[in-house]
């Protein structure tokens, strides 16, 4: 009995695929593509401070970062709100994606998922966030999205087809029209942090890894 029931499990819940890669990856292209062709693709729920409902789960949920902000390296930099959002998401976007997941779906695309913040956490948060205080968190935080997400699609594309895209986009990037050294420098940073967190999430049996280069996609 309990083992017709694992089986009609694993068949009706939804696979967690996250997209991941630098700015002007295609990710949102992907995704759109990805939806426009599958009807049971969907993009899993933000969590939105903006929307009232969604605040009593941040608030409950905020707690869980406190031993790490307290404690660590008295010199390192204060955390970013930017930072300190990013933290209490990942420990409660599950139970928002349980409490909105469509009974019809068969797959959920996360982009800005858990991989991406546990990477721009550990690439550019502060110092304390390197300390061994924080390091329970990091564990615990892993170990939750290695039992949820199922496939990392990660895209990537030469430096210079990053930067072109970068520069070329309406939107605001850390390195959009900055030397060329900076931007190298910055998007070397980030694949570093990507490689980190994806071998994290591999040594706790977590999601399959799968990268593409989208150069000629463009």
């Amino acid at each position: 009995m309990q083992a017709q029931a694992t089986s009609q499990l694993e068949v009706t819940n939804p696979l967690y695929i996250e997209l991941v890669g630098p700015a002007g990856a295609g990710k949102t292209t992907l995704s759109r593509v990805l939806i426009e062709r599958n009807e049971g693709i969907s993009v899993g729920p933000e969590l939105e401070l903006r929307r009232g409902k969604h605040i009593p789960l941040f608030v409950n949920n905020a707690p869980f970062i406190w031993p790490v902000i307290r404690r660590g390296n008295g010199q390192s930099r204060r955390f970013t709100w930017d930072e300190l959002k990013s933290m209490v998401y990942l420990k409660a976007w599950p139970q928002l994606l349980l409490q909105q997941a469509k009974p019809d779906a068969t797959i959920i695309l996360l982009d800005h998922g858990p991989l991406f913040k546990l990477a721009t956490l550990d690439a550019f948060g502060p110092e304390k966030l390197q300390s061994q205080a924080a390091e329970t968190w990091w564990q615990d935080t892993y170990a939750l999205w290695a039992s949820i997400l199922d496939f990392v699609i990660w895209l990537d594309a030469p430096d210079d087809v990053h930067i072109e895209r970068i520069n070329n986009r309406d939107q605001r990037h850390a390195v959009k029209q900055k030397p060329k050294q900076e931007a190298y420098a910055f998007l070397a940073r980030y694949r570093e942090a990507y490689i980190r967190a994806s071998a994290r999430m591999a040594a706790l049996d977590g999601p399959t890894l799968v990268r593409f280069d989208t150069c000629l996609l463009y």
